[in-house]
């Protein structure tokens, strides 16, 4: 079928069962994060690094709506990460540059805005901005996740090709993070040839309409501001950066 022809009859299935009733539910996902280990120069932590895990595996939470949804980093909770996970965190990142960290991130789709809280160098600034639009490749191939089954989209997302499985069983346009934009609800996340995201259970019970609702925390700052923000930071940290040297202080 012709992809045009194939989004046509998705969305056109979406409206109709949008018309007939709301949909709302929430979607607990596996996260994947892999520790990239590069080597230092330095035997001695080099060797230390292989002792270290090299993936972590974390629960994360999407609410939605038929009208928007809420990622929330924080919204499943977790035990403190292990030793082992902090000092391999420790490593990937020591010596790279400072980047910023989303936290939560909510979606009006029908407005098309979109709302982000995210942590740079231990402080919280609020985003809001027009969504981004994602343009995703329908592709031929199907899977079945859970109950459900999943066709797949490809998109070329900061200079990676990302997969996303999403179902259309389920018509709403939310995924997790800022894997959102198809007329099905996103199940799993590909890159790399990894899965980085896939959902462990999905509740059609409508969430809380008191939960599905912007983050109010963080300084609000604009798209331009903190972009100047970042990279001014940026500069700063490399001016006083750690060398690679230091890393017998493990």
């Amino acid at each position: 079928m012709n992809t045009k022809i194939l989004v046509f009859v998705l969305l056109s299935a979406s409206l109709e069962v949008h018309s007939q009733a709301s949909l709302g539910g929430s979607v607990v996902y596996t996260r994947t994060t892999t520790y990239d280990f590069q080597s230092t120069g330095n035997a001695e932590w080099d060797a230390y690094a292989k002792t270290l895990p090299g993936q972590g595996k974390f629960q994360k939470q999407l609410l939605f709506s038929s009208e928007s949804s809420l990622y929330n980093e924080a919204l499943v909770s977790e035990e403190s990460l292990a030793n082992e996970h902090q000092k391999a965190l420790f490593f990937v990142n020591f010596g790279k540059d400072p980047k910023p960290t989303l936290k939560q991130l909510f979606i009006d789709f029908e407005k098309e805005e979109s709302c982000v809280l995210l942590e740079f160098m231990t402080r919280e600034f609020r985003i809001e901005d027009s969504l981004e639009n994602r343009a995703w490749k329908l592709q031929s191939e199907r899977k079945k996740i859970g109950e459900y089954i999943c066709m797949k989209a490809t998109a070329l997302l900061d200079g990676d090709e990302i997969t996303a499985w999403f179902t259309p069983e389920i018509p709403v346009p939310a995924g997790p993070a800022g894997y959102y934009g198809l007329p099905g609800l996103v199940l799993a996340v590909e890159r790399l040839d990894e899965t980085i995201f896939l959902a462990t259970s999905v509740d059609l019970n409508a969430p809380d309409p008191e939960l599905l609702v912007p983050p109010d925390g963080g300084t609000p700052t604009s798209p331009e501001d903190f972009e100047r923000i970042v990279a001014e930071k940026v500069e700063e940290y490399k001016q006083n950066a750690p060398v690679k040297s230091n890393y017998d202080q493990k």
